[in-house]
C-alpha cells in the first residue's frame, strides 16, 4: 500500500491507450458525487465479496494489487479482476460506474487515506499541493464513512 499511495502523491510518466497510469491518478480530486456513486458500488461488491468463498483466498484488493510499485500494473489488474467478475461488473453496473472511474476512485481513496494516517502519525510532515492535499482533504472530511467503506471491502489502512 505504501507503494501505491507515495506512487499517487507524485506525478509521473504518462502510460500508453486507456491504462490508468500515475499521472491521472495524481491529478484526479474526489468529489462528493464521484464519492456517493463509489460509496453504492463498493456497498454491492462488499456483497458479492461476502458471498463469494474464491475472495477468501484472493482478495479483491490483493497484496498483489495493493503492494505493487507500478500504478499503471495494478491499476490494470484491479479492472480486469471487475471486469472479469460477473457479480463484480453487475454491481458496477447497477452503481453506473464504469470498472475503470471504479478503480481510479478506489486507488485515490486507499492513497489519501494512507497519507492521511502518515501526517496523522506525523511520518509525513505535508501533502504535495494540488489533488493529493486536495484529495487527502477531502478523505479527512470524510473519514468515517471511507473508514467504513474500506473496512466492508476488507482493505485495512490505518
Amino acid at each position: 500500500m505504501l507503494l501505491v499511495a507515495a506512487a499517487l502523491l507524485l506525478p509521473g510518466q504518462q502510460a500508453d491507450r486507456g491504462t490508468i497510469d500515475r499521472r491521472e491518478l495524481a491529478a484526479y480530486r474526489l468529489t462528493t458525487a464521484d464519492f456517493e456513486q463509489f460509496r453504492d458500488a463498493s456497498a454491492r461488491i462488499a456483497i458479492v465479496i461476502a458471498d463469494d468463498a474464491s475472495f477468501r483466498g484472493q482478495p479483491l484488493f490483493s497484496e498483489e494489487i495493493t503492494q505493487s510499485g507500478d500504478v499503471a500494473e495494478a491499476s490494470a489488474m484491479l479492472e480486469a479482476r471487475l471486469r472479469s467478475h460477473t457479480g463484480l461488473s453487475e454491481g458496477l453496473a447497477a452503481a453506473r460506474i464504469s470498472a475503470r472511474d471504479y478503480t481510479k476512485r478506489a486507488l485515490t481513496l486507499i492513497a489519501a487515506r494512507l497519507a492521511l494516517g502518515f501526517l496523522d502519525s506525523g511520518v509525513l510532515r505535508t501533502v504535495p499541493p494540488g489533488a493529493a492535499a486536495d484529495n487527502v482533504a477531502f478523505v479527512r472530511a470524510h473519514r468515517t464513512a471511507v473508514d467504513e467503506m474500506l473496512k466492508e471491502l476488507a482493505i485495512e489502512v490505518r
